[in-house]
């Protein structure tokens, strides 16, 4: 009696031990924007593409203070003079000159140059493009790791699609055996067909589960990347069906890629260095100031144990000779490196007007597939219904009603994968026209409607 209360006691803390795991569970309903939007805040990627922002431009900020704000500097000094011996030009001693023994300066001086032959001007031009390269590289980014967690979702999508068509098919699977053994107690048909059919509800259970180990997986990793909380269960936003995912309008207005708009850029980048290396042969000119304060006067005979303050002021113009032979090899690397630059930016467009027109054929393509799998998926209902009705009244094997009923599975498995790979398509064709700050879903049901409708009415009928 003992055993069994503690069996039973163990029995209940089990269970009490997994409805408390499942409690743990939230479930959020996630749609695409959110997506985006989480994505774009907790991703630690684009995270680090922020922070080479602020990077780029606080030295942007500092090279400006360098260029244009004075160069103030004071210095304070105490120290001690020794007596002065004198000797003759034999080095033959004649006497000592007492000398005030403390001495102290104070001094204080500015520099500002105001013509460099646009150096400095140059200089900071060419950091303030580098600051736009690094929101353009942001940007890009962003999409990048969207459209990647795009491709996640709608595995996670597709995953869901699949159980369901997995758990229809053993529904269906299940009721066919039921009438198999009702059938087999009649005396119509042999038990090796029910052995046949429970194995195909053994396999395609298998396959279910298959399906909820990569459902948690994906889970995992999507809630990873965009900062979920752990044992969060993300629900798909399953109106995605029936949401109009067009190919015309703004799919066919090319706008400018991030990276074709940083390439062009880095053509300007290539411009500054040229002139700054042509800078190298102008003269700078500079202004100062400088007052000082110091003891002792040292230029009379005898010194004087008084303090002097001087103040002077002036331009200093500075030519460096040597950047006329110097600056020759600086100025043709410039124009190569202008001249590798636009060849940059050329292929840049070449890849963008490729992957355009890739991501067009593709979602065209996409939609007929779709079209065609809504066919085969029509003639694989009519094919299942009739291949039933002759084997119920023994007119095929089990052989041929399993073959029409895997037809009907796979039929039903690839118009969903076709439809979600439209919606992938579509989201490409975005970025790859430069719209992708405008993929807002649209709601109407104008395209997809009526195929909505017929899908609804074939899964009635199975």
């Amino acid at each position: 009696m003992k055993q069994s209360h503690i069996f039973y006691y163990l029995i209940i803390t089990l269970f009490l031990g997994l409805e408390g795991v499942k409690a743990q569970e939230r479930r959020l309903f996630l749609p695409v924007d959110s997506l985006f939007a989480l994505a774009e805040r907790n991703s630690v990627q684009l995270a680090a593409s922020r922070q080479k922002i602020s990077i780029n431009e606080k030295r942007t900020e500092i090279e400006k203070q360098e260029a244009w704000l004075p160069e103030i500097g004071a210095g304070l000094s105490a120290g001690y003079i020794s007596n002065a011996n004198i000797w003759d030009k034999h080095f033959n001693y004649e006497s000592t000159m007492k000398m005030p023994h403390i001495s102290t300066s104070f001094t204080m001086e500015g520099d500002i140059t105001v013509y460099s032959g646009g150096r400095i001007k140059n200089g900071i031009e060419k950091s303030e493009l580098v600051d736009e390269i690094a929101i353009l590289d942001y940007q890009n980014d962003k999409e990048r790791i969207q459209l990647l967690l795009l491709g996640k979702y709608l595995q996670l999508f597709t995953l869901y699609n699949q159980k369901t068509i997995y758990n229809q098919n053993i529904e269906l699977a299940e009721h066919r055996l039921s009438n198999i053994q009702q059938l087999i107690k009649q005396g119509m048909l042999t038990h090796n067909e029910h052995i046949r059919s429970s194995l195909q509800i053994t396999e395609l259970k298998l396959k279910l589960t298959e399906i909820d180990n990569d459902i948690n997986i994906t889970n995992h990793d999507l809630g990873v990347v965009i900062g979920l909380a752990e044992n969060t269960v993300i629900n798909v936003d399953t109106t995605l069906y029936e949401k109009a995912f067009e190919d015309s309008g703004i799919a066919f207005e090319q706008q400018d890629l991030p990276e074709v708009e940083a390439a062009g850029i880095r053509v300007k980048m290539a411009e500054k260095d040229l002139k700054i290396a042509k800078a190298a042969r102008l003269p700078q000119l500079s202004l100062y100031a400088e007052n000082g304060l110091a003891r002792p006067y040292l230029y009379s005979v005898p010194p004087m144990d008084v303090y002097m303050n001087l103040f002077q002021t002036g331009a200093k113009l500075k030519y460096n000779i040597s950047g006329l032979y110097h600056s020759k090899k600086n100025i043709e690397k410039a124009y190569l490196e202008i001249e590798y630059a636009q060849k940059q930016q050329g292929w840049a467009e070449q890849q963008a007007e490729m992957d355009r027109h890739a991501a067009l054929v593709k979602m065209q393509e996409a939609q007929v597939k779709y079209n065609s799998e809504q066919e085969s998926f029509q003639l694989a209902q009519d094919n299942y219904r009739v291949v039933e009705q002759k084997y119920l009244n023994k007119f095929v094997a089990i052989t041929d009603m399993l073959d029409a009923s895997t037809s009907l599975l796979s039929s039903q498995l690839n118009l969903s994968n076709s439809r979600v790979n439209i919606i992938y398509r579509w989201y490409n064709l975005m970025k790859a026209t430069g719209n992708w700050g405008q993929t807002k879903i649209n709601y109407s049901r104008v395209k997809y409607e009526s195929n909505v409708k017929k899908r609804t009415a074939n899964k009635a009928k199975v």
